[in-house]
């Protein structure tokens, strides 16, 4: 695809089609970077942007509880230490 750049201002931009923006998540923010002579914009959230703090509030950290009432054969008899 192909597009101007138009003047903003003492600036200069670019439009986005509504369309690719949706395809590449982009919403409020994105990063750009050179690489050589090109333009590079990418999203500026990672994927697994909140996911510690998240972890945090569900109680990671804590695994132990997690299985103690769910004993198996397995655990039992075979798994030793």
């Amino acid at each position: 695809m192909r597009t101007s750049i138009k003047r903003i201002g003492n600036s200069k931009g670019i439009i986005i089609p509504a369309g690719i923006l949706k395809l590449c998540g982009f919403e409020e923010e994105v990063s750009l970077e050179i690489k050589g002579n090109t333009l590079v914009i990418s999203n500026a959230k990672t994927p697994r942007a909140g996911w510690e703090e998240a972890f945090a509030k569900a109680g990671a950290g804590q695994e132990g509880l997690l299985m103690e009432e769910f004993p198996n054969d397995f655990d039992k008899n075979e798994w030793t230490w």
